[in-house]
């Protein structure tokens, strides 16, 4: 019985949950400019015009991008006027973490938000 103790404590399956529960501990949260999401999007469908869903919007672009299959999102609340959205990116299960931070990079360089100075700023400077 010591045998197959042992042979299930090493066995594929639980190195799989192991890794699904290491990855679910790995989050990340990107800035993302729903204006860019929108342009991209508007640009991968060649479209004229789009309803302004940003998530629908946000898994066109990340389906072109063809990280749609290797991270799952949360979008979280958006607060106030801003262009912004926080959203949480998780890895797949065999998505490496080396992988994941590249695919983060690439998003964050597409959609990221840009601060910009508010406009009176730029009228009084």
């Amino acid at each position: 019985m010591s045998v197959l103790t042992g042979d299930t404590l090493h066995s594929p399956t639980s190195a799989t949950k192991q890794q699904n529960a290491d990855n679910q501990l790995f989050r990340r949260t990107l800035e993302l400019s729903e204006s860019r999401t929108y342009d991209r999007a508007l640009e991968t469908l060649g479209a004229y015009k789009l309803t302004g869903n940003f998530p629908t919007e946000l898994e066109i672009v990340l389906r072109d991008m063809r990280a749609l299959g290797k991270v799952t999102f949360e979008i979280k609340p958006k607060s106030g006027w801003s262009d912004c959205r926080q959203v949480e990116f998780r890895p797949k299960a065999e998505v490496p973490r080396d992988h994941f931070d590249d695919i983060l990079r690439h998003i964050k360089n597409e959609l990221g938000s840009i601060e910009q100075k508010p406009f009176w700023t730029r009228l009084l400077g």
